[in-house]
């Protein structure tokens, strides 16, 4: 999948991916599932802490759920 350009959209597919899945994700496991170049991403840890911040995300020790 392509890593969406506007913030919003980044936000919403990576609540997306984390939904989706039965088992915690590390940070490198939510990276492989997109595509895209630049430096998208460093702006992902900062999109995983807001999604904790508005519940819709939860650091284990094993990684990211939603």
């Amino acid at each position: 999948m392509s890593w969406p350009a506007a913030l919003p959209e980044q936000v919403k597919v990576v609540a997306r991916v984390l939904e989706n899945t039965v088992v915690p994700l590390r940070i490198s496991d939510i990276e492989a599932r997109f595509t895209g170049k630049g430096g998208w991403k460093k702006s992902l840890p900062v999109i995983l802490e807001t999604l904790q911040a508005l519940g819709r995300a939860r650091c284990e020790v094993q990684g990211w759920r939603g």
